[in-house]
């Protein structure tokens, strides 16, 4: 964290992808909630997601950065928008320093394409990558369900704005997220297939 002026940036440490695959756990207790279950932040009307982009926690210290969202309809918004740009399904969600989303697709095929969705959800295909000969479409897939559940379980372990979303092949935790707190740590959070954490990794 490097101070200047009275503001705050980010450091290297956190860098453009807040995620991380190969980290270590240090929560092995399991929530056995299941977040699907809960109809809380459903996606409504644009209007109302749009309005939870930089929301607070309730102790008034909001994530200094202003990188990522505390709205599951917000991210379902951009990953609809990205669908609509390129083939195949959501398979990872992430945030960019300059305000926009990078959003990867994979289809049945296993090709995979990174759209960037700008705040006004306006798209661009950055890059198409051709399936190698043993790749597959994707088994799990960011869907407007998985988005809401993993936001909920996510923003249930820490506090802050989510900054990273994916699903993977593995099978202890095929799914991750990442949350930028209100005094710029990163907690990137594994998940199991019924959205219990599995282990947690903070980035000072």
């Amino acid at each position: 964290m490097v101070l200047v002026g009275g503001g705050v940036a980010v450091g290297a440490a956190i860098g453009d992808e807040f995620g991380d695959d190969d980290r270590p756990s240090m929560s092995d207790d399991p929530r056995h909630d299941d977040p699907r279950h809960d109809d809380g932040d459903s996606p409504g009307s644009r209007g109302d997601d749009r309005d939870d982009r930089g929301s607070r926690p309730s102790d008034g210290r909001g994530p200094v950065t202003g990188i990522g969202t505390s709205s599951a309809g917000e991210l379902i918004e951009i990953a609809q928008a990205a669908r609509g740009a390129a083939d195949g399904e959501v398979t990872s969600i992430d945030a960019k320093r300059d305000g926009t989303w990078e959003v990867q697709l994979t289809n049945a095929a296993g090709d995979e394409t990174e759209v960037r969705v700008d705040e006004d959800l306006a798209t661009d295909v950055v890059s198409t990558d051709a399936a190698d000969g043993d790749d597959t479409g994707p088994a799990l897939t960011l869907d407007d369900e998985t988005i809401r559940a993993l936001v909920a379980a996510a923003l249930a372990e820490a506090e802050g704005m989510i900054t990273d979303l994916d699903v993977d092949a593995d099978e202890v935790s095929p799914y991750d997220a990442s949350v930028l707190t209100s005094d710029n740590r990163s907690i990137d959070i594994d998940f199991d297939a019924d959205f219990a954490v599995v282990g947690t990794d903070i980035d000072d």
